[in-house]
């Protein structure tokens, strides 16, 4: 780490030795505050009337590599400029679940991250096998939540500081959430319904699954070019379970949902942004091109405000840039990308 990133460990180390050393000789599965990837926490005790943390999505390399894509790891001193108190990722931290890419995320985040690490597992984060082979086939795939779960802690958690409720879910799922999990995320937002103090809900997931059999048409664009597949009936969830849940708190709430399967190659656009009278809609990924960037959140007394910070440049745009006509107006410039969306007509339905 440079100096600046040093100084800075040495600073938020201060602040949450004293909650995270209280903390060390339990197992940080049972600490929702606590990161199982570098064993910092945030102390929810604290003043959160204002800070900042910073969000980012799909942030693997491809197969055999261990570590985050390059453009991070060359850039990751910006993610730091605003002295966050957290940095949350959105799933597919690396391409397979194998002992070498947990050793190799955990070893790269305590290294590199010198605040609290948080995720929302994506798919690739419980994946096992897929791996290409010489001749052009891949291996057979499978999944292990167990594994991740065992190594991370619960893949559906949540926690509160200040007036921001954070609830992460797991969208890998078939169902999506359910059981257990889905009691817990109704009866949090039940209680979230009657306390004024909670002023904005965060959902973070990996799947942009709100973009999936969705009406809107201001997500048309985003559906057809970033996942031109048609989605399996348990993608209703979000308009059939989650979306009445929270468009009541509306009223006296801002409700956020950031999403990270977006990027993932140098054809796939990086952003997007709509801000709706009850919901927010943010998706934010890498795949390792010069348009990768990440998200600024910055929350002063209850107030929440959202930038968009380009990995490679340091460029701040506002994230009324990355709407449904930039998504368009790419398209319509660069065709040959968008012709995969021609995929979804051929799905049987």
């Amino acid at each position: 780490m440079n100096a600046r990133i040093s100084a800075f460990a040495g600073f938020m180390s201060a602040v949450f030795f004293a909650w995270s050393g209280a903390v060390a000789a339990a197992d940080c599965r049972e600490i929702p505050h606590q990161s199982c990837f570098n064993q910092l926490a945030v102390n929810p005790q604290g003043n959160w009337s204002e800070y900042s943390f910073v969000v980012l999505g799909h942030i693997r390399s491809a197969p055999g590599i261990h570590e985050p894509n390059k453009t991070l790891r060359n850039n990751v001193e910006r993610l730091f400029g605003d002295d966050p108190a957290f940095v949350i990722a959105l799933g597919d931290l690396y391409y397979n679940l194998k002992e070498q890419g947990l050793i190799g995320i955990k070893t790269w985040v305590s290294e590199n991250i010198p605040v609290p690490f948080y995720n929302a597992v994506g798919n690739h984060d419980t994946q096992v096998g897929n791996d290409p082979l010489p001749d052009g086939t891949r291996t057979s795939v499978s999944h292990d939540i167990g594994r991740y779960e065992q190594e991370f802690g619960d893949a559906n958690y949540n926690f509160r500081l200040g007036s921001e409720l954070f609830i992460f879910l797991d969208t890998g799922r078939v169902p999506i959430v359910s059981g257990e999990a889905w009691e817990t995320v109704k009866a949090l937002l039940a209680d979230a319904a009657t306390d004024d103090t909670i002023k904005n809900i965060f959902v973070l997931t990996h799947k942009v699954f709100w973009s999936y059999n969705n009406d809107n048409p201001a997500m048309e664009a985003l559906f057809r070019y970033r996942h031109p597949i048609m989605p399996p009936p348990n993608y209703r969830f979000f308009l059939g379970e989650l979306k009445p849940l929270l468009e009541p708190l509306a009223a006296t709430k801002k409700i956020f949902l950031i999403s990270g399967d977006i990027g993932g190659g140098r054809k796939y656009l990086q952003t997007y942004f709509l801000e709706e009278p009850d919901i927010t809609y943010v998706a934010t990924g890498m795949g390792n091109t010069p348009r990768d960037s990440f998200i600024n959140v910055q929350v002063k007394s209850g107030e929440v405000s959202l930038e968009n910070i380009n990995f490679s440049t340091g460029e701040v745009s506002a994230m009324e840039n990355f709407g449904a006509e930039y998504w368009e107006s790419f398209y319509r410039e660069n065709p040959n990308l968008a012709a995969a969306a021609d995929q979804i007509d051929k799905q049987p339905k």
